[in-house]
């Protein structure tokens, strides 16, 4: 196994409290969004799932701007990319929102939003790194 230099373990160190930063404001778009489409009568799970779904594209947008260096595939490619790993990071989220919701009903969904987040984060931030905005090969292009 190849170890890294004190360099690229900085830039990953970097990258990473990027990437927590650009989850902040998910998480932040997350639990507003979940909160006016409750106070609207919505139910835990669609206002979750919409929820869900606004913060994912919200952090796409930031964290291909700001958090990862360019991967030399097409927009489209990489969004797909992005919506897999996301699919099964927030699959995650929301399955632990509606398990521990089930089981501590008085537990406050503001509570939840942000532990079931933590939870998946680590499982998007590894698919975000090695797979979304993994540098294309020329074989890609």
């Amino acid at each position: 196994m190849r170890r890294l230099s004190q360099a690229q373990l900085a830039a990953e160190a970097a990258r990473a409290a990027r990437y927590l930063t650009v989850g902040g404001a998910g998480l932040a778009l997350d639990a507003a969004v979940f909160m006016l489409l409750s106070h609207f009568g919505q139910g835990r799970a669609v206002a979750r799932g919409v929820s869900l779904a606004a913060a994912t594209c919200l952090t796409w947008a930031i964290n291909r701007r700001v958090t990862f260096a360019r991967t030399g595939r097409k927009r489209r490619e990489e969004l797909m990319r992005y919506a897999a790993v996301a699919l099964c990071a927030q699959a995650t989220n929301y399955t632990l929102f509606l398990v521990v919701g089930a089981m501590a009903p008085s537990l406050h969904p503001l509570v939840l939003i942000p532990c079931c987040a933590a939870v998946s984060a680590s499982i998007s931030y590894t698919g975000q790194r090695l797979f979304t905005f993994r540098p294309a090969t020329s074989a890609s292009l």
